[in-house]
């Protein structure tokens, strides 16, 4: 092998690395656009008697329904919704509530499903002037009832049968429902294209001192002299 194909090996090499580079680039090279639109109503109402008053009221057995209003002390109106769920998957819970508590608004109105048997909601505190009275009979799987909190506090509740297996709950009426904090960012990914490059440049590198090697060994000129 002579030393001009040993250059000519060399060249190569580099253009084949610089090829890679540059369709690593136009890889990453590129535009986008988009836009979006989109429109939304929404209102809600919800009542509160002043001074209290209400208490949660229901009918029936399993799968019945009941209505409720609670929070007395300030005015109705605007609130959302949320819900709790009373016995999920039969644990001794309440969903918002025994973990962590359910934070709202004030007129926000709550829904209490129950999704197992031999539950119900017994007040244990709530902020003065409120009236919240909970839902006392013992329901089962299917029963539900609406309850609407106007005023600012801290509401405790628990069940009855089940006090003593930590089924517990709590409702949180704040001015602004707190947000959940950001979550950490991964480890930084590498993009496919700089892989390429990488790859590319690997391949290069052992071409390129592949050929060195073979020069500094077997050094010297091997093609046929010209006749």
């Amino acid at each position: 092998m002579s030393r001009r194909s040993f250059v000519r090996g060399v060249a190569g090499a580099t253009a084949l690395s610089a090829g890679a580079g540059a369709a690593a680039a136009q890889e990453e090279t590129g535009t986008g656009t988009g836009t979006s639109t989109g429109t939304g109503t929404g209102g809600g109402t919800g009542t509160g008697g002043e001074g209290g008053g209400g208490g949660g009221t229901g009918t029936g057995g399993g799968g019945g329904t009941g209505t409720g209003e609670g929070g007395g002390g300030g005015g109705g109106g605007g609130g959302g919704s949320a819900s709790v769920t009373v016995g999920p998957g039969g644990d001794f819970v309440y969903t918002p509530g025994t973990d962590e508590p359910l934070f709202i608004t004030p007129g926000t109105t709550v829904t209490f499903t129950w999704e197992s048997d031999n539950h119900n909601v017994v007040v244990d505190s709530q902020p003065d002037g409120a009236g919240w009275e909970g839902h006392e009979p013992i329901e089962n799987t299917g029963f539900s009832f609406e309850s609407t909190f106007d005023t600012l506090g801290t509401y405790e509740y628990h069940c009855d049968p089940h006090e003593s297996q930590g089924m517990v709950g709590t409702i949180e009426v704040v001015e602004q429902t707190p947000t959940a904090a950001p979550t950490a960012a991964g480890p930084p990914q590498v993009p496919d294209s700089a892989k390429s490059l990488g790859v590319a440049s690997f391949i290069a590198m052992c071409a390129t001192l592949g050929l060195a090697f073979f020069f500094t060994k077997y050094g010297g000129d091997y093609e046929p002299p010209e006749e």
